[in-house]
């Protein structure tokens, strides 16, 4: 069989399928060397996702070639939220479905259909250039969001040598953060002044993934996407990119 995988912690993939498929629901799996990657973008191309789960996650894992196949999201999410704690999963990719298996005091199997993805003209993520890129930690990001949610539905982030600013203005209301490099803010580094607003709705989708990684790596530039990343260093990389909301 040209692709099997046993996993013991469920958990690590569940997750991160649980914020990915907030966003997309269908996507195309690339199963490659190195392990399983995903992406692709929403329906209204406002955001990508960028995801690579490294095969040394697995307890096995075999593999003969690469290959890219389509799967539905939502589905394969509610499978993994059938597994018990102590379940084992096992993959098994067979010729028209990805086969999976919870083996615990006793076996479940589930098929999920493959589905056809036709190949998506994302945008050159690999292309963009940030003038500016801060890390910071992930719960103070989260709390810059759902004050600004309070308020309105999209935030602006300002960004300069002293530090960066999240704010949210309604008619008669306003919420900012400010985060220093000497609080939860880390690595800042600033070509020049930097200004754009982005949409909360896809911010708080985004910002689920805090429960994965405890910082967040961000790069931005003015009225440009913005590259947010939660990576676990030999695990899981992933990686959103953002469009701005562009004011007229």
């Amino acid at each position: 069989m040209a692709f099997e995988a046993e996993l013991e912690n469920i958990s690590f993939l569940r997750d991160r399928i649980s914020v990915i498929s907030d966003l997309i629901d269908e996507a195309a799996i690339n199963i490659k060397k190195d392990g399983i990657a995903i992406t692709a973008s929403d329906r209204a191309v406002v955001t990508v996702v960028d995801f690579m789960l490294s095969k040394d996650v697995f307890k096995n894992y075999s593999y003969e070639k690469d290959m890219r196949v389509g799967l539905n999201l939502t589905y394969l999410l509610q499978v993994l939220r059938r597994a018990n704690p102590s379940d084992i999963l096992k993959m098994r990719l067979e010729a028209s479905a990805l086969q999976l298996k919870l083996h615990g005091s006793s076996t479940r199997s589930f098929v999920i259909p493959l589905i056809d993805i036709s190949r998506e003209d994302l945008p050159p993520i690999d292309k963009l250039n940030f003038s500016s890129s801060f890390l910071v930690d992930t719960d103070i990001l989260n709390s810059g969001i759902e004050d600004a949610d309070i308020i309105t539905d999209s935030v602006v982030f300002s960004i300069n040598s002293e530090g960066v600013k999240m704010k949210a203005e309604s008619d008669a209301s306003s919420a900012e953060l400010d985060m220093r490099p000497d609080g939860g803010l880390k690595n800042l580094k600033v070509d020049r002044p930097v200004r754009a607003r982005y949409s909360l709705d896809y911010l708080k989708k985004i910002i689920k993934s805090r429960k994965l990684a405890e910082k967040a790596s961000i790069e931005m530039d003015t009225d440009y996407p913005m590259r947010i990343r939660f990576d676990v260093p030999g695990k899981m990389q992933l990686g959103f990119i953002l469009a701005p909301r562009v004011e007229e």
